[in-house]
């Protein structure tokens, strides 16, 4: 067992990357050289991964639970009074859910009896949280929970677990979201517990004094005196990238120099874009899955970022934040937690959200207007060092487990 404390973070770690993935990237290794032992518990089915100083656990789909035995799990915890309140929750729960947060209990109570667990961190009140309550009153731990937004995007669970939502609530030692947007969406329940606000944030140094734009143009047939109008992202309608589709014939009509780079992980919408390449071959370019570490070339290349995303789940926008580290103006909705992120005529600018004519115009407006656009693209950087560099969010978030496990 080591001789550091130990912390339990229940949240997916990449690969795939993602929000809380890129988030628990960050987070983890500011950890370590903080000197806790970290233990993260991710869905996946590919085993235990041990680093310097953390070790990652995919929790195999349910086949742990079938190796341990859940029921003898349960009834061995019940009979030692380590459970009460968060079984009769979860007992409500359905029967995939149940099964699902399950496996992740098991695997919790073994990697807690086997390290000096101080605190246990769990996201998502639909898929960390509940095993991460569960786990806290089995060993009477202190535990951060994050809500990210499912509340907005997952009302019919949430309602269907609804005895569970409201015992997380009330006995979790802290709760944290990373915009005021989603702290306040617990009042849609009726609820109206304290809620911490702590941004995610990202590492300005990938992106500053950014290279390797002008060598990723020629790669992509593009002009050097080209605008490029770049989206990243999942190739969905979530992510709002059928809008920008709509508005394509009007912005490219009008703006004879622009390019549009469409950036992601292949989706529902990769064949509407490959649509969209084969209409305009030298105006439309589509880059599927590109690596993490070849993304700051790609806002290199940008002349601005577009973020049309849809969705009050929208917590803020990882984009955006990459675009401003860059020093690049974005184009974004005005919805959910995103107005958090870009600040309106300071860092980019804000169009309703489904509205292609708007997001077309805002485009036209600020590339007709370079000293603007610079103007914007610096005010995202200083924006970013002031709320979203990740030395600074992930230092408070050390500092909130150090208090918390001092309630243990």
């Amino acid at each position: 067992m080591s001789s550091r404390p130990g912390i339990l973070l229940i949240g997916n770690y990449p690969p795939p990357f993602g929000g809380v993935p890129k988030h628990l990237e960050s987070l983890v290794p500011h950890l370590v050289r903080c000197g806790w032992d970290v233990h993260v518990l991710s869905g996946g089915t590919t085993g235990t991964h041990r680093h310097d100083g953390f070790t990652v656990y995919k929790d195999g789909r349910g086949k742990l639970t079938r190796r341990l035995g859940t029921v003898g799990f349960l009834a061995r915890s019940a009979a030692a009074g380590r459970l009460g309140a968060p079984l009769a929750a979860a007992s409500r729960l359905p029967r995939a859910v149940w099964a699902a947060v399950m496996t992740r209990v098991s695997l919790a109570a073994q990697i807690i009896e086997r390290n000096d667990i101080r605190v246990i961190s769990a996201y998502n009140l639909l898929a960390g949280a509940p095993a991460g309550m569960i786990a806290a009153e089995m060993y009477r731990l202190p535990v951060v929970v994050t809500n990210l937004g499912e509340i907005y995007s997952h009302r019919d669970a949430i309602d269907r677990q609804a005895p569970m939502i409201r015992y997380i609530t009330e006995a979790a030692t802290v709760l944290t979201s990373l915009t005021r947007h989603c702290a306040s969406s617990y009042r849609a329940l009726g609820l109206s517990p304290d809620v911490k606000v702590l941004h995610y944030g990202i590492d300005p140094g990938r992106f500053d004094g950014l290279q390797g734009g002008e060598a990723l143009r020629v790669r992509l047939g593009i002009p050097p005196d080209a605008d490029v109008v770049l989206y990243v992202g999942r190739l969905v309608r979530d992510m709002g990238l059928h809008v920008l589709l709509e508005g394509l014939p009007d912005l490219l009509d009008r703006h004879p120099s622009a390019r549009v780079v469409v950036a992601g992980a292949s989706g529902e919408l990769r064949e509407a874009v490959t649509s969209a390449v084969a209409r305009w071959p030298d105006r439309v370019v589509l880059a599927v899955d590109v690596p993490e570490d070849e993304l700051p070339r790609f806002y290199a290349a940008a002349s601005l970022v577009v973020a049309p995303t849809l969705g009050a789940r929208a917590c803020g926008s990882l984009v955006a934040a990459e675009a401003m580290a860059a020093g690049k103006p974005v184009v974004a909705t005005r919805i959910g937690g995103i107005p958090e992120y870009v600040a309106e005529g300071e860092t980019g600018l804000l169009v309703p959200p489904e509205d292609s004519r708007a997001l077309v115009e805002a485009v036209l407006e600020l590339l007709a207007d370079r000293a603007r656009m610079a103007r914007l693209g610096e005010g995202g950087r200083e924006r970013v060092a002031r709320l979203f560099d990740a030395e600074r969010t992930d230092a408070q978030l050390e500092c909130l487990f150090r208090e918390v496990a001092l309630r243990r």
